[in-house]
């Protein structure tokens, strides 16, 4: 099997032609996957590639660099383009590499990522004439709810108009290739729930999960962790990490960790991570009288640095407005943090009915804070929320999906 994956994020040139710069999550993904496929054949991945890549770009927390050929993966470049006059500048090169790309493969994954067009849009006609056996993925974001925001967001009549027109396009796209492909994978139950027409015996959800056996706690770390959870002396520590913008809601904790001072609570809050709107949260905890309690801390590299950052705080907020499984919800309960979030058809099916998170209304300031408030003050109840999460991070590892779906993919018939 020669599988083909094409992925609209960013691969990094560096000083060695051999060695690329990749965002260290997506890496951390792209081993998983080599691993698995290896098993049945070789992985082929197709990406953009750029001259610089920063961390935004590459979909991680940072940016290291890695050599294909180690791995076992051959890597085709791609044009790389985030603007309509960049993409017709670069859409015959592309095509072509495209072409090139899936002739050499037997079975080819498209995704609904890319701007400003999908780049899986432009594979599956492709993979369709070269009649290979294709597979349409769906990551940890429903891309709808997004894409319909950027719609409501945009002042001018005429071009919400046409902005409406291509999201309902994309949207027919996509069911269309649901009702194509040879497998349809989906790490977001939103999108089951979006598609339940077209979903078929072919298509199959699985959990976003970037937990491996070596970042997941043993259990005498959890238990250590546990007791430092039980301890009732200082504040209620909070974190939340991530692309700082609107729609991950930090402002909301902002503002219900506010209103659970207000009530009497201590309670403190580490910001990590940085943003187009981390301005706006720091202007926001100086104007509510709380900026001596919120501390942003600016990008924490992933891995020892963050896991460390994440050790000293006793609960994980994730508070998505948007229908996204956060990689922060399984890496937070295998680092042993409970989890208190926001409610989100993308992850509610996975933690609620394990009882492995503290789920509040979407958007509901005032039960955020009652959460802070309940959890200050019942730390055993903190305990128990984190043993339900490290027990649901255990079974739902990175490595035991990729080798799920490389086994589908290997039962595909030839053609």
């Amino acid at each position: 099997m020669r599988y083909l994956l094409v992925n609209h994020v960013a691969f990094g040139r560096t000083a060695s032609p051999e060695r690329l710069q990749v965002g260290d999550l997506w890496l951390e993904d792209l081993r998983a996957q080599a691993r698995a496929i290896g098993r049945f054949g070789t992985l082929i991945v197709a990406a953009p590639l750029v001259d610089h890549l920063d961390p935004e770009t590459s979909a991680s927390f940072n940016v290291v660099e890695f050599e294909p050929r180690e791995l076992g993966v051959e890597f085709v470049p791609l044009p790389h383009s985030i603007s309509m006059r960049e993409y017709l500048s670069v859409r015959g090169d592309l095509r072509r590499r495209l072409k090139q790309a899936i002739g050499a493969a037997t079975v080819v994954q498209a995704d609904s990522g890319g701007y400003p067009f999908a780049l899986g849009s432009i594979v599956w006609p492709l993979a369709r004439s070269a009649r290979k056996k294709r597979i349409w993925v769906f990551d940890g974001a429903d891309p709808f709810p997004r894409l319909e925001l950027a719609v409501r967001e945009e002042r001018s009549l005429l071009k919400r108009i046409g902005k409406r027109s291509l999201v309902a396009s994309f949207q027919r796209f996509c069911a269309n290739a649901i009702s194509e492909a040879d497998l349809v994978f989906t790490h977001n139950a939103s999108v089951v729930e979006r598609f339940k027409p077209w979903w078929n015996a072919r298509c199959h959800s699985f959990t976003r999960s970037f937990v491996t056996d070596g970042n997941l706690l043993t259990a005498a770390e959890f238990d250590a962790t546990t007791a430092r959870l039980r301890e009732r002396s200082g504040p209620l520590k909070l974190v939340v990490a991530g692309r700082q913008i609107l729609i991950k809601g930090t402002d909301q904790v902002i503002r219900a960790l506010a209103i659970a001072r207000e009530r009497g609570v201590q309670c403190t809050l580490d910001v990590i991570g940085d943003g187009e709107d981390l301005p706006k949260f720091r202007e926001l905890a100086h104007a509510l009288g709380v900026d001596g309690s919120v501390r942003f801390v600016g990008k924490v590299a992933y891995g020892k640095a963050l896991f460390e950052a994440w050790g000293r705080a006793h609960v994980l907020v994730v508070t998505n407005l948007t229908a996204e499984t956060s990689r922060n919800v399984l890496l937070g309960a295998a680092r042993g943090l409970p989890l208190i979030m926001y409610r989100n058809p993308g992850v509610d099916p996975l933690v609620g009915p394990r009882g492995a998170a503290w789920l509040v209304p979407t958007a509901d300031v005032v039960a955020l804070s009652e959460a802070f408030v309940r959890f200050a003050r019942e730390r055993d109840e903190l305990v128990t929320l984190a043993r339900m999460g490290w027990q649901l991070a255990a079974e739902n590892t990175l490595d035991a999906c990729h080798r799920r779906r490389a086994e589908l993919a290997a039962e595909l018939p030839s053609n």
